[in-house]
């Protein structure tokens, strides 16, 4: 009986081998299952920083020529003039003529980098909206542009004008230095860069573009002298302020069909803003060198300042960062990269 008994609870305890041997070989997979998604994350994640740097390596590679031209090539109207010359007539002359064009106006061009291709744009400054000097007026018109009532557009361009200025009167709506929270205050001079204006009470909250305050450098301006003109308005820009009325953005392009002639923002169904024009302007001394790929998930963004009066310094670089998101990629996304002009080089 004794025997018996052995015999059976043998059978017992070799009963549990195998439910043990399964949940073993279960737990081993799941740690392994778990091991190797760890794995595949941390390759996916090494081999877009890798791509990123590659992409960033080609963008300041190409930056670097489209300033070289910017630095050596005559400007004409509304375009540099690779190869080009300046126009001797002693009436119309002063601008530059001949050669291959370079828009102005972030139109893309195409560079084969090292890594892959590299689309670069120019973009004048004086197509920007200016936040220089008094920036309530282009405020206001900005912020109705982008949709805001007419109320809500006047406040906040009151107190950016407010966020500027140096003295404590408050604008209609505005606000000074009392109204602000704890740990901030007015900037009381005059904008260093667009972003800057985010600071201004209730901008950071309630306007798009300051969810990420790197964007106002694209659609605006401030820091130095910057004649505001229709007529060297890049598209991406009117995108934005005409937003998904692709009519309103046709209408507007061909009236910019050519933009060495007299272009009004009215022409471009843009409204407020030709009071702030200078018709006359061309494009300088600042400007916008953006570089991205074609699938533009992220562009780097360098503004360059010339200072031509300068021998020893010619230009200075204002910033110079990488900013994404999906207004970056709607704005600059590239379908057909081969139908691009190549990035005209001087001789």
């Amino acid at each position: 009986m004794r025997r018996r008994r052995l015999h059976a609870a043998g059978r017992l305890r070799r009963g549990y081998v195998f439910p043990l041997a399964l949940w073993t070989i279960a737990i081993v997979a799941v740690l392994l299952g778990a091991a190797y998604t760890v794995m595949s994350a941390a390759n996916a994640t090494l081999a877009r920083m890798v791509e990123r740097e590659a992409a960033l390596a080609d963008f300041r590679a190409v930056e670097t020529q489209m300033l070289r031209l910017l630095l050596t090539e005559p400007m004409g109207l509304s375009d540099l003039r690779v190869g080009g010359m300046l126009d001797p007539d002693p009436i119309s002359g002063g601008f530059g003529i001949g050669g291959d064009g370079v828009s102005a106006t972030g139109a893309p061009y195409r560079v084969d980098g090292e890594n892959g291709p590299v689309i670069v744009r120019l973009v004048a400054a004086n197509g920007l909206l200016s936040l220089t000097d008094d920036p309530g007026p282009a405020a206001e018109a900005l912020l109705l542009a982008l949709g805001r009532s007419r109320p809500d557009a006047r406040r906040l361009a009151a107190r950016l004008a407010d966020f500027v200025d140096e003295d404590d009167l408050r604008q209609l709506g505005g606000a000074e230095a009392d109204d602000y929270p704890e740990g901030r205050r007015p900037r009381n001079a005059p904008l260093g860069t667009a972003s800057d204006a985010c600071g201004a009470l209730g901008w950071a909250e309630e306007v798009a573009l300051c969810a990420d305050p790197r964007m106002m450098d694209l659609f605006a301006f401030a820091g130095g002298p910057s004649a505001m003109s229709a007529r060297l308005v890049p598209e991406y820009w009117l995108h934005l302020l005409l937003g998904d009325d692709t009519p309103a953005v046709e209408r507007a392009m061909d009236a910019l069909e050519d933009r060495d002639r007299l272009v009004l923002y009215e022409d471009l169904g843009i409204e407020g803003l030709d009071a702030l024009a200078d018709n006359s302007a061309i494009p300088g001394p600042s400007f916008l060198i953006v570089t991205h790929r074609p699938a533009a998930e992220f562009v780097q963004l360098t503004r360059i300042d010339l200072t031509m009066a300068n021998l020893y310094k010619p230009y200075e670089i204002a910033f110079s960062y990488v900013v994404g998101g999906s207004i970056v990629e709607g704005a600059f996304h590239v379908e057909e990269v081969d139908a691009l002009d190549q990035l005209p080089q001087a001789d």
